[in-house]
């Protein structure tokens, strides 16, 4: 069975980790996988607490960044220590659905370049979202449309799946300080075969949001670099 890592970037989330860990624990018993946690030195201590779980658990590994602290650098980070066929992205606050995950390796299997947990199409939503985000959410969609042409329904979602192939094809021209790497291997990677599973967004329960003025900056300028940068 072709092996799949689920890489899992990390600040502050030593409240929820482990029971994500749990959760996909159970979920992808049934496949060859590995999980690979990218922290960049959370000062509430959630490496040493991944760490711990890890001498039980062998198919989790930590990967500790002392001085980065990037969302799109630490998912790139992961790629590269990733052995699977086929790459997971997903959030540790617990706001992804770990249960879809078979559904969306298994559309990997037939042939699918990239497969996305989305909210923005029938059967997805979000569930105890604050009003404000989801205006921001509503507004970044739109301009990733605008400057972009994407035609996915939910591009800002941070849940996906794609094949290992796709990102080796594409890592040359990646930028590791932006924000939404999905955007940004939609981008420079044309995949030619996308699908959209819904699911329900859940808002975290411990820890608080990573959405700051910084990462806004951040993800403006992805979108002029792609648009007016890029060949």
């Amino acid at each position: 069975m072709k092996k799949i890592s689920i890489i899992i970037p990390t600040y502050n989330e030593r409240l929820n980790i482990v029971r994500l860990l749990s959760a996909l624990t159970r979920t992808m018993k049934k496949f060859n996988y590995e999980i690979i946690v990218v922290d960049d030195n959370s000062p509430d201590g959630t490496s040493s607490v991944v760490s711990a779980y890890s001498n039980k658990n062998h198919r989790v590994r930590l990967v500790k960044r002392i001085n980065e602290r990037n969302l799109s650098s630490a998912i790139i980070s992961g790629f590269e220590e990733a052995r699977g066929s086929t790459f997971v992205v997903m959030d540790a606050d617990l706001s992804h659905d770990p249960e879809i995950l078979p559904e969306m390796v298994k559309n990997i299997n037939k042939g699918y370049d990239i497969v996305i947990g989305s909210r923005r199409i029938k059967g997805g939503g979000a569930e105890n979202w604050p009003f404000y985000r989801k205006i921001q959410s509503d507004i970044a969609t739109m301009l990733a449309r605008l400057f972009i042409g994407v035609k996915i329904k939910d591009p800002m979602s941070g849940f996906f799946a794609l094949k290992r192939d796709l990102y080796i094809n594409s890592k040359h021209r990646l930028n590791s300080q932006g924000y939404k790497i999905l955007l940004e291997i939609y981008a420079k990677s044309n995949p030619k075969n996308i699908k959209e599973i819904p699911f329900i967004f859940r808002n975290r329960s411990h820890g608080y949001s990573k959405l700051t003025r910084k990462v806004v900056i951040q993800y403006l300028k992805m979108l002029f670099d792609i648009r007016f940068r890029e060949p």
